[in-house]
């Protein structure tokens, strides 16, 4: 039988991608019990007038978070990644394009959300955000801390941020109409939305930082991720700590 082009440029990507991973401890897998279920996020305000200049020369990584409860986080995800403006297809159906522009327009790139320090509306656990939904669908319950610092080269960020964000890249839903080159572009793509994360993060006065230092092998089980999902970028999100910041 011969071998589906679609399969071997999945196998092409994957063998790029493996070269470039940072080896785990090798002390186990993490995981969490797995769960389902939706947490509906509370309706988002519209974000804070901020001249786009400010917020670019306010923006910083910083390394200490306070708690973010669930408003700030809905506003940040909706306002980042969710819906934008809406197109019409060349067979007249509309197509509503993200916060987080991507090639092709395509939806690229999910964001899977850890919360170490449950805010009372969401509980501990890992989720997968749903931008069209404005939800939470939850995959794993329970504490989350240990199993997250074993994720991470700076394990730090699991005690000290109340969030973390995942971007993880999508091949399914971009190699079926691009080549395995695209996978460079699936990191473009994973950048823009870290900036939008930034940008809305300074607009709501909140702290964050991208995190590219993490074993991929524990994150993706951690997440519950299949081979048609690779995670790209990490983002400590909540509110503003005492210090802790960088240029």
């Amino acid at each position: 039988m011969a071998e589906d082009p679609f399969d071997s440029t999945v196998a092409r990507v994957h063998d790029v991608h493996r070269r470039l991973l940072d080896r785990g401890t090798g002390e186990g897998l993490p995981t969490v019990p797995a769960a389902d279920g939706t947490c509906v996020l509370p309706s988002p305000p519209p974000l804070p007038p901020m001249r786009l200049d400010t917020a670019l020369r306010d923006r910083r990584s910083h390394y200490r978070f306070a708690d973010m409860d669930a408003l700030q986080l809905s506003t940040l995800l909706r306002s980042a990644a969710g819906p934008g403006r809406t197109a019409e297809r060349p067979d007249g159906t509309p197509h509503t394009f993200r916060m987080n522009p991507t090639a092709g327009g395509l939806d690229s790139i999910d964001l899977h959300l850890v919360v170490l320090r449950g805010t009372g509306e969401i509980d501990s656990g890992t989720y997968l955000f749903d931008p069209d939904r404005h939800v939470l669908s939850r995959t794993g319950t329970g504490p989350c801390v240990d199993a997250l610092e074993s994720c991470l080269v700076q394990p730090q960020f699991a005690r000290r941020a109340p969030f973390v964000v995942i971007l993880v890249g999508r091949l399914d839903r971009t190699l079926i109409k691009y080549s395995e080159r695209h996978y460079r572009t699936l990191h473009i793509d994973a950048g823009i939305a870290a900036q939008n994360l930034y940008l809305v993060a300074t607009a709501l006065e909140s702290a964050c930082c991208a995190i590219s230092g993490f074993y991929d092998e524990e994150l993706s089980h951690l997440l519950r991720l299949d081979r048609l999902s690779v995670p790209l970028l990490a983002f400590a999100l909540g509110g503003l700590g005492e210090d802790g910041k960088q240029r």
